[in-house]
């Protein structure tokens, strides 16, 4: 029997996918020198953080994996709309992803 369960793995992969994306994008932007993919590249860590400390609370099955989903969605949608912005579209797409898989999570509304 499998220490995670399916579900829980799917949105394991879906957040560190997230990660990684946030990561390179914040890269990205950093890297193009222009001063208004700031808030991009800030929200990018911030999601990917956010995303990262997700992982270990779900994997063991800690209570509190719930409410800091909710956060984490919070963020990951944030995200989502700058990248979307700025035109990182697989950023925002991957953010989108996770912050739908993060409210089914902690059973919070769109």
């Amino acid at each position: 029997m499998p220490l995670v369960d399916d579900r829980t793995q799917q949105l394991i992969n879906v957040l560190a996918d997230c990660v990684a994306q946030c990561e390179a994008c914040a890269k990205d932007c950093a890297t193009q020198g222009n001063a208004d993919l700031a808030g991009c590249i800030n929200l990018c860590l911030d999601c990917a953080t956010l995303c990262q400390a997700c992982i270990p609370l779900l994997a063991r099955g800690s209570q509190l994996s719930a409410a800091l989903c909710g956060v984490c969605a919070d963020a990951c949608e944030q995200c989502a709309q700058e990248c979307e912005r700025t035109g990182m579209t697989e950023c925002a797409q991957a953010c989108r992803a996770a912050a739908e898989a993060c409210r089914q999570m902690a059973g919070t509304p769109a």
